[in-house]
């Protein structure tokens, strides 16, 4: 636990002298500060890229399916046994077993760390507007650390972090490629087109607002109807008694809830006139009413991730829109603080079955 909070501490700090914004659009002014400035982005964006690659890649036992896919990679070598992976994971697979054996594990587990690593910074990099903050709520979140188990579902959010500045720019062919790169790792990524898109172009007024409790009532009432869709896709999870139990996850409600409200408070000032502010608003929404009136959908939480991964860029742009020096002030501490409590707490359960990230053990020792 030590170790995570340190790798952590260490990061954040180095992303505070990150200003993605500004290296945005640095090429545009050729000034000498500017090319610093990108410098020093680069340079800071590829040491924390090496130090979260490297902890993830160097790792061994670590995640609660981590053993699991070793067996599955042996299956996949073998040829002879149906495995559920999706196509472009199970090329992978093949492509590392065929550069370094077939059961050097580790080398496949680090070309994931790589992937994941490598597209969910440039994501965040390429999209946030207060780099640190962004960066912050996704360590604190667990994004980083969860990607240690269901590797394939976070190399997927990784491509689709990447993705979703295609969508802010209305680019929607390389968005829609790079979705289907994502999809074929995990195929709830497709989910992703349509979400986005309707996110997007979603405004909220009187004539819209019918809407939401539409869609709660369609979840509900429609529970038939969805869940044999998701069974369309993945026929396993019927029945299962470890994805299939209908489970409300009421820490996630919770947090989809206050970053609501706190969003409504400045919902005309920061949000209602931003396009990008308003885009991930309706995202955190989508996610609070499926985990309200979808628990019965198999791992929910894969679903709303996608979506919820989006409040590491709305609430820094909310927070930095706010127009009272002081009350931005107190609402940053605030915030920080009850994610960097949800991290602890979530540390704390990192040995629980269903984590399985600590104790950390690395193969360089084995």
């Amino acid at each position: 636990m030590v170790l995570y909070l340190f790798v952590t501490a260490l990061v954040v700090a180095m992303a505070y002298f990150i200003n993605s914004a500004y290296g945005r659009n640095a090429c545009l002014s050729g000034s000498s500060g500017s090319t610093r400035q990108v410098m020093l982005n680069r340079i800071l964006l590829l040491g924390i890229f090496g130090i979260l690659f490297s902890l993830s890649a160097l790792r061994i036992g670590i995640g609660n399916d981590y053993w699991t896919y070793r067996t599955q990679f042996l299956y996949i070598a073998g040829g002879d046994r149906k495995i559920s992976f999706e196509i472009g994971f199970q090329y992978l697979v093949r492509l590392m077993q065929y550069l370094f054996g077939q059961d050097n594990y580790r080398t496949t587990f680090a070309l994931v760390a790589f992937l994941t690593c490598a597209f969910s910074l440039k994501g965040i990099y390429d999209t946030a507007d207060w780099f640190v903050f962004s960066f912050f709520l996704y360590m604190a979140n667990g994004f980083y650390f969860m990607s240690f188990s269901t590797v394939r579902y976070y190399v997927a959010l990784g491509f689709v972090l990447y993705s979703t500045k295609y969508v802010l720019q209305k680019n929607y062919v390389p968005f829609v490629i790079w979705i289907g790169v994502a999809c074929l790792f995990h195929k709830t990524a497709l989910l992703v087109i349509p979400v986005y898109l309707v996110a997007y172009v979603l405004k909220w007024s009187k004539k819209t607002l019918w809407l939401i409790p539409a869609a709660c009532v369609g979840l509900i009432i429609g529970k038939p109807l969805v869940r044999a869709l998701v069974f369309r896709f993945y026929p396993f999870y019927e029945g299962d008694a470890l994805y299939d139990v209908g489970t409300v996850s009421y820490v996630n409600i919770a947090k989809c809830a206050a970053v609501l409200v706190f969003c409504l408070l400045y919902y005309r000032q920061t949000i209602q006139e931003n396009a990008k502010a308003r885009f991930f608003f309706n995202l955190n929404l989508f996610a609070l009413i499926l985990y309200s009136c979808g628990s019965y959908i198999p791992e929910l939480t894969r679903v709303c991730y996608y979506m919820v991964v989006g409040q590491i860029f709305l609430l820094p742009l909310v927070l930095s829109g706010i127009s009272d020096r002081k009350k931005r002030r107190l609402w940053c501490g605030l915030i920080a603080l009850a994610y960097l409590c949800y991290f602890i707490i979530f540390l704390i359960k990192g040995k629980s079955d269903y984590v399985m990230i600590l104790p950390y053990l690395t193969w360089v020792f084995v």
